[in-house]
């Protein structure tokens, strides 16, 4: 298991999760295996 203070090494696939949308749906990661994906994560900003 990676360390999560340093995240996972480049090249590495996400792990699989599900996120609320401000909408209230909810958003799978798995939903976009085989593509190109982007994430932003902002600690402590909502």
């Amino acid at each position: 298991m990676p360390n999560p203070k340093k995240g996972l090494p480049p090249g590495t696939p996400a792990p699989d999760f599900t996120l609320p949308t401000a909408g209230g749906a909810s958003i799978h990661l798995g939903d976009y295996r085989g593509r190109w994906v982007t994430l932003f994560f902002f600690r402590g900003v909502f």
